[in-house]
């Protein structure tokens, strides 16, 4: 008899080098002026920063960094062959090798035991009992996000749309890249590698923007995220039975801005850490908050995966432009992949589900209603679909959140009963959330007037303004370790 009781998530490996953590900093710190000690020799500078990133690669996955190399070297012959050749067969040869190399190692460690899991289920379902093999190791930390961007490389190289680089240094460089490695943004070739290609400049506009950023998304993680972690969410999802409806409410509504704190939270100290080394990496947030139907949701959030499945997917079966129908099947396949791409468990197949069907039901009223009446709204009306995309994001994220069937059901149950009181939720959580959601909800101007300010300030104020801001954070950070959210993806 198969068991019953083996994870369906796969298993990450633990915390290590966290970007909220002193050794994360001091490992930037010394990896920064590292690389502009050596800014004029290109070589060195960048075998320097490869070496830093497969230090800060074995510190969480010693056994994997094998994987990651393995990547870069399958992904970086590929398009070299690719290139070369004008015969169709051999393009078509490297190319599905990359696709089968990358996606193959994906699908074995993070979905083989849950595939293999619902096939042994299956049988029994019809009498045949059997034994789910079951593979009992790591997940590679990073491998979802690195694994789209080879093979984004790969597919552009087969396109015509990129030529491959004949410096290997510089491709492993890109895909090892530390700050983004292990939860994004997904980064394209097309824009990272021109910037290895131009001479390294410290410029003190970008080292300010980065500074902030890096203390933007610190102050999101900790003060925010964390926060509500330990004090809300995790004990509303651990024991829904405790709290009343209106608690498990506002349990919900606390996971949502925690989500985003901790996501955006970690976008920000990698972008503000790659423009210390005079290195931009694309945005990945744009208030998804204030969407105003699903499929602006997905505009604004994860924008990097939401573009990849759109380019080098949804594009490719045919996207909007073939019979309805099939237009239809294109987005919710889309969609659906989106929520299993976040884990192999069931409440992620769900999940993916329930984005599949807003995202389709939403492009038939769309295109039923006509895109005018849609699209020019009155401000009530604009702050209705807010509030009922805000609604839907919610209440969607209980599968994604929930530990399990059973766990998601407890919740949901919980939340239908309709009891109340609020005697759970303190003054300073109530503190959190209205000023995590306001601070959300600004207009983008003023983030980046701050941002502006920050950066014309003088240096030694500047390094006052982040001395109080850290004095702050250490008085508020949690005992507790919270990982990235998006670390177990």
């Amino acid at each position: 008899m198969h068991s019953w009781h083996r994870p369906w998530r796969s298993v990450s490996a633990p915390p290590v080098m966290l970007f909220n953590s002193l050794d994360y900093l001091l490992f930037l710190l010394l990896a920064v002026c590292g690389y502009w000690f050596l800014a004029r020799v290109k070589l060195l500078r960048l075998l320097f920063v490869f070496g830093c990133s497969c230090v800060f690669y074995t510190a969480w996955s010693p056994r994997y960094v094998v994987l990651i190399l393995g990547s870069v070297l399958l992904d970086y012959t590929a398009a070299r062959a690719i290139h070369a050749s004008s015969t169709p067969r051999v393009r078509r040869f490297w190319l599905g090798a990359s696709l089968a190399g990358n996606l193959g190692l994906l699908g074995v460690f993070k979905y083989f035991n849950f595939f293999a899991t619902a096939f042994a289920d299956g049988l029994g379902l019809v009498g045949l009992h059997v034994t789910a093999p079951y593979l009992d190791v790591l997940l590679p930390v990073g491998i979802s996000f690195y694994t789209f961007q080879t093979i984004s490389y790969t597919v552009d190289v087969y396109r015509g749309e990129l030529k491959p680089t004949r410096n290997l240094l510089e491709f492993a460089f890109y895909v090892t890249f530390f700050p983004q490695l292990v939860a994004g943004p997904i980064v394209r070739a097309t824009e990272f590698l021109p910037q290895l290609r131009s001479s390294a400049a410290l410029q003190s506009g970008l080292v300010g923007e980065g500074m902030f950023l890096i203390a933007t998304g610190l102050l999101k993680k900790v003060a925010v995220a964390d926060y509500l972690a330990v004090n809300l969410v995790d004990r509303v999802f651990d024991d829904p039975s405790a709290y009343s409806a209106a608690e498990v409410m506002v349990g919900l509504y606390g996971y949502t801005l925690q989500i985003y704190c901790d996501f955006s939270g970690y976008t920000d100290v990698a972008r503000g850490s790659a423009m210390l080394f005079g290195l931009r990496l694309p945005e990945n947030f744009d208030r998804p908050y204030a969407a105003t139907s699903p499929a602006d949701f997905w505009r604004r959030w994860h924008m990097t995966l939401s573009s990849w499945l759109r380019d080098y997917l949804y594009f490719p079966l045919g996207g909007s432009r073939v019979h309805p129908l099939r237009a239809y099947w294109n987005l919710g396949l889309t969609m659906f992949l989106i929520g299993l791409w976040h884990g192999a468990a069931w409440t992620f197949v769900v999940y993916g589900l329930i984005q599949a069907a807003a995202m389709v039901a939403h492009r038939f009223l769309y295109l039923r209603s006509g895109r005018t009446r849609l699209t020019v709204d009155s401000r009530p009306v604009t702050l209705l679909k807010i509030t009922a995309t805000l609604h839907f994001v919610v209440l969607s994220r209980i599968f994604f959140r929930s530990t399990g069937w059973d766990n998601a059901l407890a919740v949901g149950g919980r939340l239908l009963d309709g009891s109340f009181g609020l005697g759970h939720v303190t003054l300073s959580i109530w503190c959190v959330l209205l000023a995590g959601y306001a601070a959300h909800y600004l207009p983008a101007e003023s983030f980046e007037r701050l941002k502006h300010a920050f950066v014309q300030m003088p240096a030694p104020a500047q390094g006052v303004a982040l001395a109080a801001l850290a004095a702050g954070l250490l008085l508020t950070a949690s005992q507790e370790v919270v990982p990235y959210i998006y670390f177990q993806f």
